[in-house]
């Protein structure tokens, strides 16, 4: 078993030297290429001494991206991309947590880093490539590494309205895409279409799925998800045959007709996760790529893409609920009910995951890490740690789980986990805002911001827009005179659904 990601790249760039690994709508490297490009971003990287430390990558996905996150990793780093389409407030708190003495970016967002609040240096992804292979320093530094490394920090939605870093290590990576790609019968044969930004762990699956196979990865750029036709047209000139999707990316598609424009034959694998997918949504892919495999995938950042897979078929097409099914070989899926563990079907519970798919924990956040990870309380042998997930699930008769909902006040919105109390962090910082409630309506699929306050709503909305990412502005804002309360004092959110939501 591998014990570094770099096996796999250089593995494939032995055996799949000419053949195309990585393409944009701008570029392509073949698997050769693309190692020798990252080793030497790696070589000059080592100059800074980055090793154990985790490198923000300030830029849009790209061939070039990829290339950039393998040089850290040859460098001893771990990687963690920062999206530039998010606010800048946003951004200066990652660069924050992260605290790293350097930040990569391109000539294109130069411009726009330059007016964040960063102290480090900037170094630019372009200069890193006109740096000569140092081989001896990039084994020297390989032979430090073990498998438990940082890979890659994902920055999730926070409550407290500082992002959560969550750190995810080689081995965690390494195990679950030999699965992976093993179940899924993903080959040098296939042509990946990315999709998720390189921000969302299921870009991970693609691009680790990409480098251990030897399979091409296009990357889709995400003005094309606005316009099927044109989304249609690239999968059909690319060729592209596996799709990792968001579920509410493959839904463009679906609920606009757009399989009367065309029909992307080539595609024989459809693998989606992040919310539940409609199954009107699922008979309409199923129904124009019949000999295609459609799999739901479930899973939260924290335990490394997915613990649990099921394949549909024709047969199940009639359930009302897809199951997010079983648990992936080597990982422990089961439920709780506060320490006891659920067994009895039908029972809802949350989702606990245990193995070596679990995350580092997060970044600079011990108290967290404690809170979320946590001693497996059905094992008083020896140390077992478990994620607690907060999603709740039921066992159907056939073992399969079923997705309920979550525990506590984070939701799954556009195939995004977004926590509800930092929507609140902010718009309670507002003039005039006296008190923020926030609530999902699932059915829907809108955020509502209840607040108590003097405020305009259009001047609630412009604020938000420099603080937080699109998806998580509220679609809909309710003033109210006085929040409904609990017993204890705390807003009733009870109350406030069964007022604003339909049919409730």
């Amino acid at each position: 078993m591998e014990k570094n990601v770099l096996e796999f790249l250089e593995k494939s760039a032995v055996l799949y030297a000419d053949k195309t690994a990585v393409k944009d709508v701008k570029e392509e490297r073949d698997f050769s290429s693309l190692c020798s490009d990252a080793q030497k971003i790696g070589s000059a990287l080592e100059a800074q001494q980055i090793f154990g430390k985790t490198i923000p990558v300030y830029m849009e996905k790209s061939v070039l991206t990829v290339e950039v996150f393998f040089g850290i990793v040859y460098a001893g780093g771990a990687y963690s991309l920062v999206n530039p389409i998010q606010p800048k407030d946003r951004v200066e708190k990652i660069l924050a947590a992260v605290s790293s003495p350097i930040i990569i970016t391109d000539k294109e967002r130069l411009e726009a880093l330059q007016e964040m609040n960063f102290e480090g240096t900037v170094v630019l992804a372009e200069d890193l490539l006109n740096t000569e292979i140092h081989q001896e320093r990039l084994r020297l530094i390989r032979e430090k590494m073990v498998d438990t490394d940082a890979l890659y920090v994902n920055f999730t939605s926070g409550s407290t309205g500082v992002p959560k870093g969550v750190v995810v290590g080689h081995r965690s990576v390494i195990e679950f895409m030999h699965y992976f790609t093993s179940m899924f019968s993903i080959t040098a044969d296939d042509i990946i279409g990315n999709q998720a930004p390189f921000d969302f762990d299921v870009s991970v699956k693609d691009i680790y799925s990409m480098l251990m196979t030897g399979a091409a990865m296009y990357i889709i750029p995400k003005e094309y998800f606005a316009f099927p036709k044109n989304l249609l047209d690239i999968m059909d000139s690319e060729k592209i045959t596996t799709l990792i999707w968001a579920v509410s990316a493959l839904c463009v598609i679906s609920s606009l007709n757009s399989f009367s424009y065309k029909i992307p034959k080539t595609v024989n694998k459809v693998l989606f996760s992040g919310e539940v997918m409609p199954v009107r949504h699922l008979a309409e892919w199923v129904r124009v790529l019949p000999d295609a495999m459609f799999v739901n995938l479930y899973g939260p950042t924290e335990i490394t893409c997915n613990c649990t897979y099921y394949i549909i078929n024709n047969k199940n097409l009639d359930e009302k609920v897809i199951p997010i099914g079983k648990a992936f070989p080597n990982d422990r899926v089961f439920l709780l009910d506060g320490e006891k563990e659920i067994c009895t079907h039908d029972t809802p519970g949350e989702i606990c995951v245990g193995g070596n798919s679990l995350a580092l924990g997060y970044f600079k956040d011990m108290e967290r890490t404690k809170q979320a990870f946590v001693q497996n309380p059905l094992n008083h042998n020896y140390m077992e740690m478990i994620y607690r997930t907060g999603d709740m699930a039921y066992y159907r008769e056939d073992g399969n789980f079923v997705y309920v909902g979550r525990k506590d006040f984070q939701i799954k919105h556009l195939g995004h986990r977004i926590e509800l109390g930092e929507i609140e962090t902010y718009i309670s910082e507002i003039q005039g805002i006296e008190r923020v409630c926030c609530l999902y309506d699932e059915q829907a699929e809108k955020i509502i911001a209840v607040f108590q306050g003097n405020v305009e709503k259009k001047n609630i909305r412009a604020a938000l827009r420099k603080k937080l990412i699109k998806y998580m502005i509220p679609e809909r804002f309710v003033n109210v005179e006085s929040m409904p309360l609990t017993a204890n004092g705390k807003i009733d959110r009870k109350k406030l659904k069964k007022n604003f939501f339909k049919g409730e």
